[in-house]
């Protein structure tokens, strides 16, 4: 049984280039139709979190003070990823940026399968007026106390990809092998929950 690691990431800003960095990880182990893990960690940047991502998070400088670096926590982090499916809700920046903070700290980059909630939303729901988590979550009655915090984002998202994965599973087979051969030029690796 595939296991999947659906994280959420706050950051400084969008891009590792630019000199943004992660300031909140967090993950939610979902195996079947379970969670089965869970692992949430401040991280100390090397420079002020500006005003407008405390404003949008409510991590402060104070918040983070005393939390362990990026660095500290890889580890933790490789042992949440080793050997599962990365999901995110719109992957490519949690997955880039990660990927990317990895490189910069001299490790090696998750290079595993991943898929996106964003896109499987909007391939099983696509009337829906918006895919953004916080609709999704209200559509849903998904439970999302704390927009913006990652272990809050990240339990939501593990809750919408668990009802993705059983509306994509409900299909009939004749419409999982045509989105099977559509997906190859999706971002998500649909063959991993289309079975």
């Amino acid at each position: 049984m595939d296991t999947y690691v659906i994280v959420d990431l706050e950051t400084t800003g969008h891009s590792v280039k630019s000199g943004d960095e992660l300031i909140e990880f967090a993950a939610v182990v979902v195996q079947g139709s379970e969670v089965i893990e869970r692992y949430s960690t401040l991280i100390r940047p090397s420079r002020p979190i500006p005003p407008f991502i405390t404003q949008l998070t409510t991590i402060t400088n104070q918040d983070v003070a005393d939390a362990p670096t990026f660095e500290d926590v890889i580890p933790d982090i490789w042992k949440m990823l080793d050997g599962r499916i990365f999901v995110a809700h719109n992957v490519s920046f949690d997955l880039n940026f990660l990927n990317e903070s990895l490189e910069l700290a001299g490790y090696i980059p998750f290079q595993g399968r991943s898929i996106d909630t964003v896109e499987l939303a909007r391939i099983l729901y696509p009337t829906l007026e918006s895919h953004a988590l916080e609709s999704l979550a209200e559509t849903f009655n998904l439970v999302h106390t704390e927009a913006h915090r990652a272990l809050s984002d990240a339990e939501a998202t593990a809750e919408l990809f668990i009802r993705l994965v059983e509306r994509l599973r409900a299909l009939p087979l004749v419409t999982l092998k045509q989105l099977r051969r559509l997906s190859e030029s999706w971002t998500s690796n649909v063959r991993a929950v289309a079975r």
